[in-house]
């Protein structure tokens, strides 16, 4: 028998707003744990509805696509990301995945190890040894990274350094303003982002600053038939169909992965070394792992895969603090939830921190524990209690490059250098589009 979700009245006109602008996190947490499976709360005139029970999630991933779609919210993301694999629907999101998801196998992307490993390396060797010098910006550094990583994967060329501040704020900039558009999107038909806001007026001229660096970069790559760099795949990939290139929307594809890709890896990074700062025993432990498998080499893959602690500590960090905490989607028709009714146009969230750190499926759920991803344990949940790449068709394209970067830098960070954090400085969640740390991570390094 079909019923209504429950959840809180809110209040007249506004709904739950309030809650869930001061605090998202906290506010779907306490729906989550307070109302059940599949809770609903009124923002603005509209009925939201937030599913944390795992068989719902997994219903709304299958049918992803089909009986749900990315609604207005999505559109926001436009202007920086354009009309790539991240912000578009039905056919022309179906062609992008399938000229995207080949060139971005397991197998493909241990091509770009070797970037990883001597981007890693150089940053490595920069740092030096600073045991009496001040701490080092943990985001900081693993955002200029990845951004270094990424510009050579995608464009099989470095990053010109006279452009890497700016793209760095660029990104913080698109980042910081995405969430409070869509908060302001929620109430009055999105009128105020019509407004000349300074956050608006940020972000267009961020994402300005970012596809002028794309666009550089694909001017200045040419792609040949033996290039290995993505962009060079796409456009090979393309050309094979037979369509208009402009069918696939390239420029847009790049700049969805070279966003997309470089925040969620470098926040992800960030808050690895916190959490082995704060529980320096499993740090010892990683780096007898790892001294145990690379020595005094640069990794391969198949040190990678050896690396089982380093994994299971990657692992129960991405559900601690998982760089995309969120995915939201609009039903396409009237549907059915856990018995619940969810109607047509309804706004639907799944949430991976709400089921990360859910009581009924995690012990201590707060606690860090990475002894949570030994198999015998991973065997006993439920599916979509940990779901850090999300799900379903719309799953991270970018997943097994991104994971293949989180163990290399880890690996070799972990190697060379003994971390340790300001004394009594604490670290809190800073929910933007992604899941940022608030203030940013600094740490000790002390070569070992």
């Amino acid at each position: 028998m079909i019923h209504q979700a429950v959840g809180p009245r809110g209040w007249p006109w506004i709904g739950s707003l309030p809650a869930f602008v001061r605090d998202p996190l906290r506010f779907w947490t306490r729906l989550a744990n307070g109302y059940g499976g599949v809770a609903r709360y009124r923002i603005g005139a509209e009925q939201h509805f937030l599913i944390s029970d795992p068989q719902g999630i997994a219903h709304i991933f299958r049918h992803d696509t089909v009986r749900y779609y990315r609604g207005k919210y999505h559109d926001l993301l436009k202007p920086a990301f354009g009309e790539g694999l991240l912000t578009s629907n039905d056919e022309p999101w179906r062609q992008q995945r399938r000229l995207i998801q080949p060139l971005l196998t397991k197998q493909r992307v241990s091509n770009w190890l070797d970037i990883v490993v001597s981007a890693t390396a150089a940053t490595i060797e920069a740092w030096g040894d600073r045991r009496d010098e001040a701490p080092v910006d943990f985001f900081e550094g693993m955002a200029r990274l990845v951004q270094e990583i990424n510009a050579k994967v995608l464009f099989g060329r470095a990053l010109p350094y006279q452009a890497q501040p700016a793209l760095l704020s660029s990104v913080s900039a698109i980042n910081g303003s995405l969430l409070r558009q869509v908060k302001r999107a929620m109430i009055w038909d999105g009128m105020l982002n019509r407004l000349p806001l300074p956050d608006v007026r940020r972000f267009r001229a961020a994402a300005n600053t970012l596809h002028r660096t794309v666009d550089r970069l694909t001017a200045e790559s040419r792609p040949q038939v033996d290039d290995d760099s993505l962009y060079g795949g796409l456009t090979r990939a393309a050309n094979e169909t037979g369509s208009p290139p402009e069918t696939f929307k390239i420029r847009d594809q790049l700049i969805t992965l070279f966003l997309a890709g470089h925040e969620t890896t470098a926040v992800a990074l960030a808050w690895i070394f916190y959490f082995l700062t704060e529980h320096s025993p499993w740090s010892e432990r990683l780096h007898g792992e790892i001294s145990t498998v690379l020595g005094d080499r640069t990794p391969t893959l198949a040190d990678l895969n050896r690396l089982v602690l380093t994994r299971q500590v990657i692992d129960e960090s991405l559900r601690l603090r998982p760089p995309v905490y969120a995915i939201g989607r609009r039903a396409r028709v009237d549907d059915e939830v856990c018995g619940c009714r969810i109607p047509a146009e309804s706004p639907v969230v799944v949430s991976p921190y709400v089921m990360h750190h859910h009581p009924a499926y995690w012990h201590e759920p707060e606690r860090f524990e990475p002894e949570r991803f030994e198999p015998d344990r991973v065997a006993t949940r439920p599916a979509f209690c940990y779901f850090p790449f999300g799900g379903g068709p719309h799953v991270c394209v970018g997943q097994h490059l991104g994971m293949m970067e989180l163990l290399a830098v880890v690996a070799m960070v972990v190697r060379d250098f003994r971390l340790t954090a300001p004394p009594g400085r604490r670290v809190a969640l800073q929910p933007w589009i992604t899941l940022r740390p608030k203030p940013d991570v600094r740490l000790f390094l002390a070569r070992r």
